[in-house]
């Protein structure tokens, strides 16, 4: 399922500046002692000292410039400028929604009120969910496509709720921040490599002390509803990338052994040189057509993805572990790195719970979550939906529901458009079309039934039945 706005839907600062990948190798070379010339530098200027760690996965923001902004915008003024031009530096300003009488102010996008605030709050056992086909079927749309996917396959796509333990809530929001403003297979990716650092980092610890950890973590299992087949298996599931495998979660206990061994730089831990970050010394060793790769992102020495051979990358992370290779890192951003750290030290400290969140209403606990660094709007919905199995949840930051509520009930299509299928260009997660969402659901009735209309929309997008 394609990831919306919410955790971590943000641009990634980047550590170090950095050039070209042929300014790099120019680099390399001084470094490696070539004559370097002193005509780059100006008299008394001091070179500025490299990172250890180049952060990955940056997104460079492009801030503009001012002055050449100020000039567009004088010529645009004098009508120098096409009109699309000037609609762009001069965009109209939205009009402000009118309320007619009795009617509801428009909320904010990601205001709490969009949330449910009934207590106790509707789960979605089989029952409900029985009762939810019965009362979304009133929908013509809908009932085509509940008779199209089945009742019974909703019931086993969605499941029987299981206890809401801090072992499983840890696995949802590892989960959430990872696949934040990435794809299903580039979150997969992370998440693999991720396990089986995390495998490896165990693996270096005294026997004893590993022992204790796997049974600690197989019972935490086991209360959560988990089917295990002991320590040894669930250590080779880490080692093998198998994080989406019945009978494995990330737990903090099974994480912070990774973080204790990254590095802490001036006083703080960072996600170095596992969780994210390529050594320096690796980019300026290596050659120039593989920094050209890299700085496109093509260069990836340990690919982790679901065709590769992870093998490979288990062997890089355990000469890394030992000493013996260059470092391998999970790949994550600096930041998703920070908000992992920041996630293990709050579980840890009894900041959340899950037993409190499964006795509040929806509002309360995406409260509780939103107070977690990382965990935004639309993170804070999916845990909602996927772990306490909340009945009444709508993910508007999520694009494949976003879109597909768009594309079957034609929301907010835009005239220009080349093709109503291609919502993502005309349906954005604004204010205005989230209360538009909103709208439908009261106008169709889908409360208090949100999340099963959720669930339908991504079986709209794999079986491809949006010509319904």
């Amino acid at each position: 399922m394609a990831s919306g706005g919410g955790v971590g839907q943000r641009a990634r600062r980047g550590g170090a500046k950095k050039g070209s990948a042929d300014e790099q190798a120019s680099a390399a070379e001084a470094d490696d002692g070539s004559d370097g010339s002193d005509e780059d530098y100006e008299e008394g200027e001091e070179e500025e000292e490299a990172p250890k760690y180049a952060p990955r996965n940056k997104v460079k923001v492009n801030k503009g410039d001012p002055l050449a902004i100020a000039q567009a915008k004088a010529l645009a003024k004098e009508g120098k400028a096409s009109l699309a031009v000037r609609r762009w530096l001069f965009p109209p300003k939205a009009p402000r929604a009118q309320v007619a009488a009795g009617g509801k102010k428009p909320l904010a996008k990601d205001s709490p009120l969009r949330f449910d605030d009934t207590t106790p709050p509707l789960v979605l056992t089989r029952e409900v969910i029985h009762k939810a086909v019965v009362h979304l079927s009133k929908d013509p749309k809908l009932a085509a496509l509940i008779a199209r996917v089945g009742a019974a396959a909703l019931e086993n796509e969605i499941g029987t709720p299981r206890p809401p333990t801090q072992a499983r809530l840890f696995d949802k929001c590892v989960r959430a921040i990872t696949f934040t403003m990435v794809s299903v297979d580039a979150g997969n990716a992370f998440l693999r490599r991720l396990a089986m650092k995390v495998g490896v980092a165990i693996e270096r610890m005294g026997a004893d002390d590993r022992a204790s950890l796997l049974d600690r973590t197989v019972r935490e299992l086991i209360d959560s509803g988990e089917d295990t087949n002991g320590a040894d298996n669930l250590h080779k599931l880490m080692l093998t990338g198998k994080h989406n495998t019945s009978g494995f979660l990330f737990t903090p206990e099974l994480v912070a052994p990774l973080i204790a061994s990254c590095e802490k730089i001036k006083g703080k831990q960072t996600g170095y040189p596992h969780l994210c970050g390529e050594h320096r010394h690796t980019l300026h060793m290596a050659c120039a057509p593989l920094l050209r790769l890299r700085s496109r992102g093509l260069g990836d020495s340990f690919p982790c993805g679901k065709n590769d051979d992870h093998e490979l990358f288990l062997q890089k992370a355990r000469a890394h572990a030992a000493g013996e290779g260059e470092p391998v890192s999970a790949a994550y951003s600096r930041a998703k790195a920070d908000f992992l750290i920041s996630l293990v030290a709050d579980f840890k400290s009894g900041k959340i719970s899950g037993a409190k969140m499964a006795a509040a209403s929806d509002r309360e606990a995406a409260r509780m979550l939103e107070s977690l660094k990382g965990i935004g709007n639309w993170s804070a919905g999916g845990v909602l939906m996927h772990f306490l199995q909340r009945a009444n949840v709508m993910l508007y930051g999520d694009l494949t529901i976003r879109n597909y509520l768009n594309d079957l009930y034609e929301i907010g299509h835009l005239e220009e458009s080349e093709t109503l299928l291609q919502s993502q260009a005309d349906f954005d997660d604004t204010a205005k079309n989230r209360n538009l969402i909103d709208a439908l659901a009261e106008a169709k009735g889908w409360h208090p039934y949100r999340s099963v209309v959720c669930y339908l929309m991504y079986h709209l997008q794999e079986e491809n039945l949006v010509l319904l």
